[in-house]
């Protein structure tokens, strides 16, 4: 058996016979196990072996291997031999050689070769050719007859006679065109013009408001690209109205006509006068400054004005001012030592201590060692209240008054004298 290198859907054949008696044919098998070893390689077992019985009634214990595996030769190699076991718990292990090669013609194509050894080749790439199918890449000899071309310098002269198929019009070596239609749109026989029907200029809608300045160059539009008083033309015909809002600068004395100067009620209207001139205005905000003291760095003033104050709250008559400041700073600061402790207002309950805040206060007071009295409560009820135990041992223990815990664990001589005691009042 040959197979061409590289093919994966060849089959080979084998016969299953009885692995203990050696001729009983075996039928229905399945789950065989195949190595295979290509040019003395090492044996590799396949992946998946496809392994099929032909016909358990016709031909019984035939069965084939498709050999899809491995199957490519070495580049330097023409042909190698490939070798595959196969084996299955019931059968006889069966080993089979096919031969892999290299193929120098294509599969079921044939070469006829000549008495000199050319080849007569009828099909290039798959495609029956004929003695003037010449291929892709060709020299053309250079000629006026059938099937030629007149060639110079490698360049055809050619000869147009026609267009889409209709003899054309030449006139001194060039074609006259005659053009019905551009865009679809017929040309205008009247005017011999061409009726263009042109949708957009430079890939932008007509009438789209897509032109703005930024598509013109800077520079491009200068007083030198127009005809001289073009643009006085067009200024001298249209009705000239400037757009709301623009600024323009003008030199005194020249301007624009049309705008109307403020008059006096206008003026006062800006500035934001009632009524009457300037003059008036300031003379009535003057009557109403007359009384101001001159100056509020004048110290006479100010002193004036203090006395005064002290003299309505009392203070003793011919003091100095710097007395009665420092005599009302001594009294307000003893007050304010009395007042600091009261609570914010009489209505303000939250700054008055509740019974049992009180009650907490007292009894974490310290009052025995580091012991609170709420502690020495604790620890005095267990020693009067509580259960005892232990009293004729060297440990007599004393119970809290719930019975959840030892309050004193004390060790005691035989007379009874506590010798240490271990306190926990908590």
């Amino acid at each position: 058996m040959r197979i061409p290198s590289g093919k994966i859907d060849q089959n080979i054949y084998f016969v299953a016979v009885d692995s203990v008696d050696l001729k009983t044919r075996k039928t229905g098998l399945t789950t065989f196990t195949v190595y295979r070893s290509r040019n003395g390689g090492t044996a590799t077992v396949y992946t998946t072996p496809t392994v099929a019985e032909l016909s358990a009634a016709n031909q019984p214990g035939v069965y084939s291997l498709l050999i899809d595996e491995d199957t490519t030769i070495a580049s330097t190699s023409d042909a190698e031999e490939y070798c595959v076991h196969i084996t299955q718990a019931s059968m006889a292990p069966v080993t089979r050689v096919i031969e892999l090669f290299r193929r120098d013609t294509t599969s079921g194509t044939t070469a006829l070769v000549d008495a000199n050894g050319r080849v007569d080749v009828i099909k290039i790439a798959g495609t029956t050719q004929t003695a003037r199918d010449i291929g892709a890449s060709v020299l053309l000899s250079s000629g006026t007859g059938t099937g030629q071309i007149s060639l110079t310098a490698g360049v055809a002269a050619s000869n147009v006679t026609q267009f889409g198929g209709t003899a054309g019009t030449f006139a001194v070596g060039r074609p006259e065109v005659n053009m019905t239609h551009v865009a679809g749109t017929a040309v205008s026989a009247t005017t011999a013009q061409l009726g263009v029907n042109v949708v957009n200029a430079g890939g932008t809608a007509w009438n789209s408001g897509a032109i703005t300045s930024n598509t013109f160059a800077a520079g491009a539009l200068t007083a030198a690209k127009f005809a001289a008083n073009a643009l006085d033309a067009v200024w001298s015909t249209a009705t000239r109205i400037l757009t709301g809002g623009t600024n323009i600068a003008l030199a005194k004395g020249t301007g624009v006509t049309g705008f109307n100067d403020l008059d006096a009620p206008g003026v006062r209207t800006a500035v934001g006068i009632a009524a009457a001139n300037l003059d008036a205005q300031l003379a009535a905000i003057g009557n109403k400054t007359i009384n101001l003291p001159p100056d509020p760095a004048d110290a006479s003033d100010i002193a004036t004005a203090t006395t005064a104050i002290f003299n309505r709250l009392g203070a003793p008559a011919g003091a100095s001012v710097s007395a009665d400041i420092a005599a009302v700073k001594t009294d307000t600061g003893a007050i304010k030592a009395k007042t600091d402790n009261i609570p914010a207002a009489p209505a303000a309950v939250g700054d008055i201590p509740s019974a049992a805040t009180v009650a907490t206060a007292v009894h974490d007071v310290v009052v025995d060692g580091t012991l609170t009295f709420r502690q020495s409560t604790r620890l005095q009820n267990a020693s009067l209240l509580g259960k005892a135990s232990g009293m004729t041992t060297a440990t007599a223990v004393f119970r809290d008054v719930s019975d959840t815990k030892d309050r004193i664990v004390a060790s005691v001589d035989a007379d009874g004298n506590r010798l240490g005691v271990t306190l926990d009042p908590s």
